[in-house]
């Protein structure tokens, strides 16, 4: 699967709930407590999801550039039912990178989802990260319009993942 996505700092998750409050056709989705366990792969990246308590996990690999822009994710999930068992393995195999703990408000407009994350000990981002469903035009024009409409300016991009953001096991 592929995505087009920018990472952004923001100073108040309340300020971006209003502007996506304000814009027909968003809907918020879900709220979540997620932890992810990042791994240290040759490769990409590679991490671990546990939604809140829930005894299984999602297993997710991706390859996206570092930059402070749009930049495209090509990435596969895979369901984990044996979170423990799977993060062990991992962690004694791979060695973990880091783990981060964060709460995210999850939206939805058209073909993108919009994350409002409150990361622990790095602060508050705005995720967006438009499924490329109908061409690249078509998820370059839908990212141009949500950034205009949260207010999201370049200087607000980030490039790196949480993990990398984090970088240090906890």
């Amino acid at each position: 699967m592929r995505n087009l996505e920018i990472k952004a700092t923001v100073a108040s998750l309340a300020a971006v709930r209003r502007r996506l409050r304000a814009l027909a056709g968003a809907a918020r989705q879900a709220s979540l407590r997620q932890t992810d366990w990042y791994f240290r792969v040759p490769k990409g990246r590679l991490k671990l999801r546990q939604a809140g308590t829930a005894r299984d996990g999602e297993l997710i690999a991706y390859h996206r550039p570092d930059k402070r822009a749009a930049r495209t994710s090509e990435f596969q999930r895979l369901a984990a039912p044996d979170l423990q068992g799977t993060r062990r393995l991992l962690a004694r195999m791979l060695g973990l990178r880091a783990c981060v703990r964060k709460r995210r408000e999850v939206w939805l407009y058209r073909n993108a989802r919009i994350h409002l994350d409150t990361v622990e000990g790095l602060g508050r981002f705005v995720e967006i990260e438009v499924v490329v469903t109908e061409g690249m035009a078509q998820a370059r024009g839908l990212m141009k319009e949500l950034t205009a409409a949260l207010g999201i300016g370049p200087k607000a991009l980030i490039a790196g993942s949480y993990g990398s953001m984090s970088g240090e096991r906890r």
